[in-house]
């Protein structure tokens, strides 16, 4: 029954309202930036050990200085090897930029919150991340093609593929992702 023009609301109506407002404010509350089309950029989605998100992996995370990683046992530096390898962690590759963790290489099981890993077709990838910056190697390189996702707070995905599936996924500090790109920083 519709309630005459000018007339105050009913308890009914206003209790229907305010039973509406709570329902809505709970759905967005347990939703969050999904509920916008967003994904919290550093969240890990799950309790999966295997997903890297734009901070890192686990406990290794971008910015730590590899004296504290090393005292924590989270990071070996065997003279055999190239770089510091990731202790316990085989699929991850941390690479260093003096005392500083700036980049991870991601081999799998290791994947982004979205499922994306070495293997993962490029149309999926373009799928995940419609925001996903195409980078194209110079004339005359042997580089892989580039997508580069960053989070805005200076973290990113770096892609590398053969224009049918990801060959290489590098998680670190944007700014290190494009010098990756584009000197090959960090690769040994």
């Amino acid at each position: 029954m519709k309630r005459p023009v000018g007339s105050a609301p009913s308890r009914d109506h206003r209790v229907m309202g305010h039973r509406r407002l709570i329902v809505v404010t709970l759905l967005l509350a347990l939703l969050g930036p999904a509920a916008c089309g967003r994904h919290p950029p550093t969240a890990q989605t799950s309790a999966n050990p295997n997903v890297v998100d734009f901070t890192g992996v686990r406990d290794i995370r971008l910015g730590a200085s590899l004296s504290q990683l090393a005292a924590a046992g989270r990071v070996l530096t065997p003279e055999s090897a190239c770089r510091p390898v990731a202790a316990d962690l085989p699929a991850a590759g941390p690479v260093f930029d003096g005392d500083t963790l700036v980049l991870i290489w991601a081999e799998p099981p290791l994947h982004t919150p979205a499922g994306v890993m070495v293997g993962t077709p490029v149309a999926a990838v373009r799928r995940a991340y419609p925001s996903a910056e195409a980078l194209v190697p110079p004339a005359g390189s042997t580089t892989y093609p580039g997508l580069l996702v960053g989070d805005g707070s200076g973290h990113a995905y770096l892609m590398l593929h053969d224009g049918d599936r990801v060959q290489k996924l590098i998680v670190g500090l944007e700014s290190y992702a494009r010098r990756l790109f584009a000197t090959g920083f960090g690769s040994c």
